[in-house]
């Protein structure tokens, strides 16, 4: 475990030993031996040292062959398009045992101006992809972005790093999941692969490890983030999980529930009757929190009765209301799934959508797809295919059957007889829904949970039931002392809500680590037309923000109710 630097000295600290790095810069090609003047190098130097270095697997902690530096290149603060400062960017090749398994491909940003910390940037659906480390993480509800006047963390002079998880691909594709030390690294053993790679570069770069490190992740980075502290709570100091797929079996098996009716004959939900469906809902809800401004804010007091919008005869007849099989669509979305079979940490269903109570699953076809022709098509294709149908075939066809000619379309999720036991087996493997975040709690580590009520891909209920088992272990006092959890009105997954609001999550993070000092009365803001600019407190669950009289942009017009 790597020194932890008591808050008090950590600045001080940290700045001798930067200081002292200057000495122990090391060379390139995995030597260990210094340069004769290290002193004198300059950051362009430093930087191309790394290029073609070679990391033992002994300085990894799960197994690998090793790893390899492809590339290092320093960015200049004057580079066109760089916001960033000085840094230098690594790519980087971590390579599996099983010489069938892709390597992990991997990026570490060093900036010049290092600041000890790290931000480990976590992924999403099937990631095959680096996240850009370069840009902002998810410590808020709207990709990539952040209030004004924040900046990245790279700028801020941490060291940024993430990787593809382990295989080259779409966060459609899944058919890397038939080889299982790929599986495996898209689990959670690239999180460790990649901390410790990171780390071993950023001891050759500065000469010292990490005094902090931070995961910060939305969606299947959300989960990543829980790994990290479930498995590897000796690497992290904090982490923000965003929206998490916690329960990643028991998503794919209820999204692949809800295709079964979407797609069903006369079954599929048009973008212009989800339309129809929204308006009817936010007639009936919106103004329950205390003002009628677009946000149900407190989602478990809109009762909404869909027959209200049944077509006449229960038969399609236009854009302004739903047939008996669209309502049987929505009510699927609308009810938690049950299933005969226990996955891991002994769960047997999981939750309901906020379907009838403002969550909008049609303002990005990439959760329904674009029709109901265009929803099944394999590989997906971003804009058209349904991400519901090919997250959940995939799981089926790939992660668990290994079986390319089966069909989500005609799988029971809550009684897959025979692949039951290979479900469970891939459950124990991926799902990050334990409880025992002991070993976390009792180094000092801090966690900030958050979801939308109106998240359209992970439904807010599987995370207010994670949290509640928390409290069960811990004690809410307990509890209260290293994990807040968020619950945003309006918020969606990433866009595509009534509120796409974000905060400056790794500062209060960060505070909280460092300083002791914990995240209390923080604001939200809106980022996205047409209400860009309101704001509104960040609630801790179970409060959520009541209106009170004022301008309802503002937050201070609102107050945290129970």
């Amino acid at each position: 475990m790597r020194n932890r630097l008591t808050s008090g000295r950590s600045s001080a600290i940290l700045r001798a030993l930067l200081a002292a790095s200057t000495i122990a810069i090391s060379g390139c090609g995995g030597h260990d031996s210094a340069p004769a003047n290290p002193a004198a190098q300059t950051s362009a130097a430093m930087c191309g040292a790394l290029a073609g270095m070679t990391v033992p697997s002994s300085s990894i902690g799960l197994a690998t062959t090793g790893a390899t530096v492809v590339s290092a290149t320093l960015v200049a603060d004057t580079d066109p398009g760089n916001t960033n400062g000085e840094y230098c960017k690594v790519l980087a090749s971590i390579h599996p045992v099983d010489f069938n398994a892709p390597d992990i491909h991997a990026e570490v940003d060093l900036p010049t101006n290092f600041n000890g910390k790290s931000v480990h940037f976590g992924g999403g659906g099937f990631d095959g992809t680096i996240p850009a480390t370069e840009g902002s993480p998810f410590d808020g509800f709207i990709a990539g972005a952040e209030p004004a006047g924040v900046t990245t963390p790279l700028r801020r002079g941490y060291v940024t790093l993430g990787s593809d998880s382990g295989h080259e691909g779409t966060l459609f594709d899944g058919s890397f999941a038939e080889n299982d030390e790929a599986l495996a690294n898209y689990a959670g053993d690239h999180i460790k692969k990649t901390h410790d790679f990171a780390e071993y570069i950023a001891k050759r770069r500065y000469g010292l490890a990490f005094v902090h490190s931070y995961f910060i992740g939305g969606s299947s980075g959300g989960r990543q983030a829980l790994v990290a502290a479930q498995r590897f709570p000796q690497d992290y100091d904090g982490i923000i999980s965003t929206f998490p797929a916690s329960g990643i079996t028991g998503l794919w098996l209820q999204m692949g529930r809800i295709s079964k009716s979407l797609l069903a004959p006369g079954g599929y939900v048009t973008a212009a009757k989800g339309k129809a469906v929204l308006a009817a809902v936010m007639n009936q809800c919106d103004a329950l929190d205390g003002v009628a401004d677009g946000i149900i804010s407190n989602p478990s007091a809109c009762v909404f009765d869909p027959t209200l919008i049944r077509c006449t005869g229960g038969v399609d007849t236009g854009d302004t209301c739903l047939s008996d099989a669209q309502i049987n669509t929505m009510a699927t979305a609308g009810t938690p799934v049950n299933l005969s079979f226990a996955l891991a940490n002994g769960i047997q269903t999981f939750p309901a959508y906020n379907a009838f109570a403002g969550t909008d699953f049609w303002s990005n076809p990439l959760a329904w797809g674009a029709s109901a022709t265009d929803a099944t098509i394999e590989p997906g294709v971003l804009g058209k295919s349904a991400f519901y149908y090919t997250f959940s075939n995939d799981m089926l066809r790939f992660a668990v059957a290994r079986d390319p000619g089966l069909s989500i379309l005609n799988f029971d999720p809550t009684s897959p007889g025979p692949l039951a036991a290979h479900v469970q087996a891939v459950s124990a493997l991926m799902d990050s829904t334990s409880t025992d975040l002991t070993r976390f709690q009792s180094r000092g580590g801090k966690i900030i949970l958050q979801h939308g009520q109106a998240d359209q891909f992970i439904p807010a209920q599987l995370s207010i039931d994670y949290y509640n088992r928390l409290v069960s272990r811990f004690g809410q006092g307990p509890l209260d002392q290293f994990l807040k959890f968020y619950l945003v009105p309006g918020a969606a997954h990433g866009g595509g809500g009534q509120f796409n609001g974000s905060y400056d999550g790794l500062t209060a993070l960060d505070n909280w680590v460092t300083k002791g000092v914990e995240p209390h009365n923080l604001t939200i803001t809106d980022l996205a037309p047409p209400a860009a600019g309101r704001t509104r407190p960040l609630c801790e669950y179970p409060e959520w923000p009541k209106y009170v009289g004022g301008d309802q942009n503002l937050a201070t017009s609102f107050v945290c109710a129970n």
